[in-house]
């Protein structure tokens, strides 16, 4: 069995950052199989043919995630992801590198004013209230309005079966 040719409304862009189908068997956390393939390319090309509508709103839902996994990712390699867990963080403003001269607060009668390097932040203390739980609580949703959409359920694994329609 042969995984059919995706609808060109989809973007089939294989391998890269956009690819529609692949993302979207990822959120529904279907096994990468020729079975599930064929079955989600049936899936995306009738949404594709009874609701176009519906491919370009699933798309802008795809590109906000993607998009939020990236500004976390970036979070994450500038080291300030932890300060959006935090309840409470005091410390040098995020990004930037204080050199021994800023640290300085006196030099003999001198007094510089340091506090402009430093900040304090105080936050929820739920984790849905931290920025990285709003930004996962997100995520979540958007790949939960993209499944509802196409009316894919998730994999839970339970029953050796690894795709399923809802039925409406």
């Amino acid at each position: 069995m042969a995984v059919p040719t995706l609808n060109p409304l989809w973007r089939p862009n294989a391998g890269s950052a956009r690819d529609d189908r692949e993302l979207i068997r990822g959120y529904a956390l279907w096994p990468v199989s020729e079975y599930n393939l064929t079955i989600l390319t049936t899936i995306l090309n009738r949404a594709a043919d009874v609701s176009p509508g519906t491919v370009a709103r699933c798309q802008a839902w795809i590109d906000e995630i993607e998009d939020l996994e990236q500004d976390w990712s970036d979070q994450v390699a500038a080291g300030t992801a932890h300060l959006s867990n935090a309840q409470e963080y005091e410390g040098p403003i995020p990004g930037t590198t204080l050199t021994r001269q800023d640290r300085q607060k006196k030099a003999d009668v001198l007094e510089w004013d340091t506090s402009l390097l430093k900040v304090r932040t105080v936050s929820g203390g739920r984790a849905d209230a931290t920025a990285g739980g709003v930004l996962a609580a997100r995520m979540a949703q958007l790949k939960h309005k993209i499944l509802q959409a196409l009316g894919i359920k998730p994999y839970d694994g339970g029953d050796g079966s690894s795709a399923r329609l809802m039925r409406s």
